[in-house]
């Protein structure tokens, strides 16, 4: 990029407050429970070529998957390698590609790549590919980095289910476009909706990803984090939350004018309407013109897409066929009606304790009052859990998170902070406490989707349980499984209030 390209300056009537952008989601949560007006309830082989198409033509959906069993002696370490290993053949053996590859230039002779050979990546890249487990490209690997890594940039629109490889597609993007060598000033923004995914991703896929890349600065941008006004970030890299992002862009703190590449994750959140869209939209337009964009998301709803396809200049996109394969052929849901259980969902959700810690679970609730009613409730009962909200100190926060991941903790309490994008190899449990609804009180299927997927990772079993304490529940519920339901077959399951026979019907 041209050195001598002006910065677009940011006026303080357009920064949104920082100390929102974690809460969004939870705001909208709380929004919705006020309005039903009680706070404390709502809340490889061969595979098939995709199609590549131009605008309007589908292609054909594909089977599910089958859950891979742990050998004796085999370590956590070994047995994710495996599975990530054994989920990337599944997507290549005797099924159809679900991808949509949609580009805007029907003329282009990209195609897609069955090594990571033929991508031509310097050799400190492509051995850090292979020394963090990948052996072949993943589906969205397989079309997204030929479009990543072209000359000049593609922009790109790509959905592909969580655990799918899409995050390691656009770091090696990132990585690839940094010069090392010049004076460190940043060359890639990757801005995520939470703190807890954009620490995953700096720590799970930046770090051991640039391993080799001798040199390299990475700056985290999250609250906390503070660079007194006037001095310049000196990295080549930033991961953070748009609220900080957009306070350092304000105070120049972040010069966004060598800026090659810009990443959103978690796409459709960060330009959705109930999202952090506001925010998206300014860090956009301080993007040098010749910028790329890379947006993905696990999910991305047609509306969506459409604004995100405004935002971008002409995307190429890789889109699902269906949301409803993402995750829904793997994970079993099940529904509790709990309303004559004695003591309600709270006094039942203690009752299977022991469950949630078979493995680790996470329990999803409406509220960041409520995560913390179920969480002083069980912790005064004897029963050992954690809770995590976007009013939780940072530094607690961090450390929490920490504790779940290293398994010290077995059960966390959560709002959808946690929903998206972010991966615990563990989780066999998720407990929807209270049923997803958006802002209007209306069921949200997307946070559905995301909330579930925390579990069933890489071809593991998983189950989902939902608690209902009321009709609308039972409505909202309902709602979501003929949304997703394939052929008006049922998918959430009824399960008895009695723990024991519970016990007897989850996968883990």
């Amino acid at each position: 990029m041209s050195g001598t390209e002006e910065e677009p300056k940011l006026s303080a009537e357009e920064t949104p407050a920082e100390a929102k952008e974690d809460n969004v989601e939870e705001a909208a949560a709380e929004a919705a429970a006020d309005a039903g007006g009680d706070d404390e309830k709502k809340e490889g082989g061969e595979k098939s070529e995709p199609k590549k198409e131009t605008k309007g033509e589908a292609s054909p959906k594909e089977g599910g998957k089958k859950s891979a069993i742990k050998p004796r002696g085999e370590t956590n370490d070994e047995l994710t390698k495996r599975l990530q290993k054994l989920a990337l053949e599944r997507q290549k053996m005797g099924r159809e590609e679900r991808l949509r590859v949609i580009q805007d230039d029907a003329s282009s002779h990209l195609s897609s790549v069955r090594t990571f050979q033929e991508l031509n990546l310097p050799k400190h890249l492509l051995d850090a590919v292979f020394t963090m487990g990948f052996e072949r490209p993943s589906a969205i690997q397989e079309e997204a980095l030929p479009r990543i890594l072209a000359d000049p940039p593609r922009n790109l629109i790509g959905q592909a289910q969580s655990g799918s490889g899409k995050t390691a597609a656009f770091v090696i993007g990132m990585l690839y476009r940094i010069e090392v060598d010049t004076p460190a000033t940043t060359q890639a923004l990757c801005v995520t909706p939470t703190r807890e995914l954009a620490v995953q991703i700096f720590t799970k896929s930046v770090t051991p990803m640039a391993c080799n890349m001798k040199g390299l600065k990475v700056q985290l941008a999250l609250s906390g984090e503070n660079i007194e006004k006037g001095q310049t970030l000196d990295a080549h890299m930033v991961v953070g939350t748009p609220g900080k992002i957009v306070d350092w862009l304000k105070k120049r703190i972040l010069r966004p004018n060598k800026i090659k590449v810009f990443v959103l994750d978690e796409a459709d959140n960060m330009v959705g309407e109930s999202g952090h869209r506001a925010n998206s939209l300014l860090i956009k337009k301080q993007m040098p013109k010749r910028c790329q964009s890379l947006f993905f998301s696990a999910t991305f709803p047609p509306k969506v897409v459409d604004f995100a396809t405004k935002m971008v200049y002409k995307p190429d996109k890789i889109l699902l066929e269906s949301e409803e394969v993402l995750v829904l052929d793997v994970i079993k849901q099940l529904w509790i009606d709990t309303q004559l259980y004695e003591g309600g969902k709270l006094a039942f959700l203690a009752d299977i304790y022991s469950l949630l810690t078979i493995g680790q679970s996470i329990v999803f609730v409406s509220t960041k009052r409520e995560a913390d009613t179920v969480n002083h409730t069980l912790n005064e009962a004897g029963y050992s859990c954690s809770v995590l909200h976007g009013q939780v100190e940072n530094v607690e926060r961090d450390a929490t998170m920490e504790a779940f991941r290293t398994e010290k903790s077995k059960v966390l309490i959560t709002t959808n902070v946690l929903a998206r994008g972010v991966d615990v190899d563990n989780v066999t449990l998720v407990v929807n406490y209270d049923v997803p609804v958006d802002k209007n009180g209306d069921p949200d299927f997307e946070t559905y989707l995301h909330r579930i997927g925390r579990t069933g990772r890489f071809g593991r079993k998983g189950t989902a349980i939902n608690l209902i304490a009321d009709q609308r529940s039972i409505e909202v519920l309902a709602a979501i499984e003929a949304h997703f339901s394939m052929g008006g077959k049922e998918m959430i399951h009824n399960a008895p209030a009695d723990p024991e026979q519970l016990a007897d019907m989850i996968e883990i």
